[in-house]
């Protein structure tokens, strides 16, 4: 945006519908209510009971199509609608926003299913600072644009300090970040896989293609891309998150890494490495099971 034109500054101060960018935000509210990446959700057309005189919601996969009983593991990844509205109406809708607000996100959620697919605004910066919980081992810093403050002879008189709380266990922080690995390895945003680097992210896109969102991360950095109009007028049909936003996120972070030695997630002891199958849960021996981490004692169905 040109400063000259416009001082409003909509990544810190625009709230817009975050879209499917907010369902890793509920999945890990669920992961720490119990859940694992290869627990399984029921993939299929549900009604919910409007209020007395109103329409039954009945809300649908972006794609169309539904695949019975998967993994959140690849229901996040796929971006199903369907499993995370499921999975929200399990754990409670008041957890899920005590959870995101724990993580950084201050703007106004009510306890609606809706909220699990992104339909409350937020701002960008909030946002992103919700997704630096990831990689971060579950700690949530407060965002600050001021590094510090040196004088005329270069020495620092002023520094901020960062205020941090726990938002997530490590193991939950852990788990997210491997389920969003998988979005990227196995899912909607495969076009980061070109920067052969440790990443995480998940695509976002709003109804009529008003939004289109890619917010990510690596080991040491967090950030997210926001695409839309003033006017809330569409983009563009198929202006999705990962045609809209994911190529100027994947543009950045080729620049921000590029001199950076390769460095690797979080890996607690609490949580090991086996091979399962995408849509059973079931661990595998096969060389076509996908690697996920999960907690050392089993997870079960929902």
């Amino acid at each position: 945006n040109d400063y000259a034109k416009s001082q409003y500054n909509r990544a810190v101060s625009a709230r817009r519908q975050p879209g499917s960018a907010f369902k890793p935000i509920i999945y890990a509210c669920a992961v720490e209510q119990g859940y694992d990446q290869n627990s399984l959700v029921l993939d299929a057309p549900v009604a919910f009971n409007g209020p007395p005189g109103a329409k039954d919601w009945r809300p649908s996969n972006f794609s169309g199509t539904y695949e019975g009983e998967i993994t959140l593991r690849k229901a996040l990844a796929m971006s199903k609608n369907i499993p995370a509205i499921r999975i929200l109406e399990a754990i409670g809708p008041e957890t899920a926003i005590d959870c995101a607000q724990k993580m950084g996100i201050k703007s106004p959620l009510s306890p609606y299913l809706s909220l699990a697919l992104g339909s409350f605004e937020v701002t960008l910066l909030e946002l992103t600072a919700a997704y630096s919980v990831f990689p971060n081992r579950g700690l949530f810093t407060e965002p600050f644009g001021i590094t510090g403050i040196k004088d005329s002879n270069g020495r620092i008189i002023w520094q901020p300090v960062p205020e941090k709380q726990v938002a997530l266990s490590r193991t939950t922080a852990a788990i997210i970040t491997d389920m969003l690995k998988a979005v990227i390895q196995e899912g909607t945003a495969g076009r980061a896989k070109e920067l052969g680097m440790e990443i995480g992210g998940k695509t976002g896109t709003t109804n009529q293609y008003r939004d289109a969102l890619f917010m990510g991360f690596s080991p040491g950095i967090a950030a997210g891309v926001w695409v839309g109009k003033d006017d809330y007028g569409s983009l563009g049909t198929y202006e999705t998150g990962a045609r809209a936003a994911l190529p100027i996120w994947k543009a950045f972070m080729e620049k921000a890494l590029e001199n950076q030695s390769l460095k690797y997630f979080d890996f607690p002891d609490s949580l090991e490495l086996v091979r399962i199958d995408p849509d059973t849960g079931q661990k595998v021996q096969d060389i076509r099971g996908v690697p996920a981490r999960t907690r050392k004692s089993s997870s079960k169905s929902r």
